[in-house]
């Protein structure tokens, strides 16, 4: 077993390690008795619907990618698009902050043939979809949210942590996208800094705000591309990872509907999920492992004042949705690497 698929399963390890010390550590402070008890009502089959949902994800992320690639009249196979989207949410799940998902989705695409900054534009222009999407439901979401937050005994610190969060990322990725220029001057001068002088050395690049400046320039060229003569394929590119925010949400509530005494409407639900969802990764677990059921617990808790049935809810959620799909994600990751060392040595056999 060579050193990156060793290092894949030390990572796994530790997610699940810290993943089930959580887990115990909430168990340990509610009455066990009534987990238990919880636990014995339940339906396992329920587990399906939230694997599913994110199986799916995949699938229209996969159509996603290929859509916008081919907007530069570049090709990937289906497969390979699908591949894509699952070593992209293994290697979020397997890292602090959910940070190795994009370097490894990049990574996958140049490898096929992808140049490097079409293959980082893309995925970043993503990510920014993704914040705007966010940031558009936080607004619409407000009142609901802050009366919901307000009417919550437990749970009303990290709604609000997730406001000024979600705001104030997406008007720094705004920013970015505006006035790249403006921005490229500021890290040219932080570059003449006795701190950017020693981070020219520790990644080795003495020019690495000229690269910064050239790059940001050219993710704004490329989205402006896109937006302004792509306009409905990136609508529809936006609808479907509104599509997959959704269905992300619907696999929460419908766990927490079948098991708890939840009041909120679905719309409540989704709203909640993606504020808290802006927080609680960047708390440094592995795909935030551990911080995800605490927050979750604690948020819906104070909504339904059912501790004990919304843990175990929580819990077998991110089951169906992080633990089976690590396992999942290492399968297609090792099937993946197989097939690649196969053919590799075929050729150097012929």
């Amino acid at each position: 077993m060579n050193t990156e698929r060793k290092k894949l399963l030390t990572s796994m390890f530790w997610a699940v390690l810290i993943g089930l010390i959580a887990n115990l550590g909430i168990a340990f402070l509610m009455d066990f008795k009534d987990i238990l008890g919880a636990l014995k009502k339940v339906d396992y089959t329920i587990l399906l619907v939230p694997f599913f949902c994110y199986l799916l994800i995949y699938f229209i992320d996969s159509i996603r990618l290929i859509m916008v690639l081919g907007q530069f009249k570049l090709r990937i196979p289906l497969w390979e698009a699908f591949y894509n989207g699952v070593v992209f949410s293994l290697f979020s799940n397997l890292t602090p902050m959910a940070t190795g998902g994009q370097p490894f989705q990049i990574l996958h695409l140049t490898s096929i043939g992808i140049d490097s900054k079409k293959a980082t534009n893309v995925a970043l222009s993503r990510h920014v979809e993704f914040m705007f999407t966010a940031f558009a439901i936080f607004m619409i979401s407000i009142p609901t949210a802050v009366g919901l937050a307000n009417s919550m005994k437990i749970g009303r610190e990290p709604m609000y942590i997730g406001f000024i969060v979600s705001l104030s990322t997406t008007l720094f990725f705004l920013f970015t996208l505006i006035t790249p220029d403006t921005l490229s001057k500021f890290v040219l001068r932080f570059e003449k800094t006795k701190f950017g002088h020693w981070l020219s050395k520790k990644l080795g690049k003495e020019n690495w705000a000229e690269l910064f400046h050239h790059w940001a320039t050219s993710l704004k060229e490329e989205i402006g591309f896109l937006w302004a003569e792509k306009t409905h394929i990136m609508i529809l590119d936006v609808s479907l990872g509104l599509l997959n925010l959704t269905l992300q949400a619907f696999s929460l509530f419908y766990v927490l509907e079948r098991l708890t005494p939840i009041g909120a409407t679905f719309f409540h639900i989704m709203a909640t999920f993606v504020i808290i969802n802006l927080v609680i990764y960047y708390i440094p677990t592995p795909g935030g492992s551990g911080s995800i059921e605490g927050s979750y617990i604690w948020v819906f808790s104070g909504m339904n004042n059912a501790p004990a049935a919304t843990t175990v809810a929580i819990v077998l959620w991110r089951f169906a949705t992080y633990y089976l799909h690590i396992v999942f994600g290492l399968i297609m990751f090792f099937m993946y690497s197989y097939m690649k060392d196969k053919k590799q040595n075929k050729q150097i056999d012929e």
